[in-house]
């Protein structure tokens, strides 16, 4: 089955229950089309870099599962006809092991220092910035790579076309 991301805005006038209850039912609509749920849960309400339909902010939600190619469109159908979610937006990934599946780093971040304290300081902090600094340089530079590359090479183009 393959990959995918959903991530979709909620409103922020929903309170934090019925924000529970939107989380459960679009993860109820892939666990009965046979979908497996990877990660699901609430990230943050963060100010929108636009406003949308007059909102200034809305609360992140995101979703990692795997299913049959007609859940995602089910969940695009349900995401469109909700007025609760005011933007949407779902990714098929070919390489999943390259995708993040843990919560945001906000979370993490708290979790990870009382883990090293509890180890030496001396000997823990060697060894977790080289994995730290792999996993980091192994997945953002093809991403880095592809996109500026074609941009600089039609920029260049277009600079000897005009002069």
């Amino acid at each position: 089955m393959p990959f995918y991301e959903a991530m979709y805005l909620v409103h922020p006038s929903v309170d934090d229950e019925r924000l529970e209850e939107i989380i459960a039912r679009f993860n109820q609509v892939v666990e009965s089309e046979g979908g497996v749920i990877e990660h699901s849960g609430k990230w943050d309400r963060r100010r929108l870099a636009y406003p949308i339909n007059k909102v200034q902010e809305a609360t992140y939600v995101l979703m990692y599962f795997r299913a049959n190619p007609q859940v995602p469109a089910e969940l695009d159908r349900l995401f469109r006809i909700s007025d609760e979610v005011i933007r949407h937006l779902i990714i098929r990934h070919d390489k999943p092991h390259l995708v993040l599946t843990v919560p945001p780093a906000e979370e993490t971040a708290e979790e990870e220092p009382t883990a090293e304290a509890e180890e030496t300081p001396e000997e823990a902090a060697p060894e977790a910035e080289p994995a730290q600094e792999e996993s980091v340089e192994a997945e953002p530079e093809p991403a880095v790579e592809e996109q500026p590359a074609p941009s600089e090479e039609a920029v260049a183009g277009t600079a000897e076309e005009q002069g």
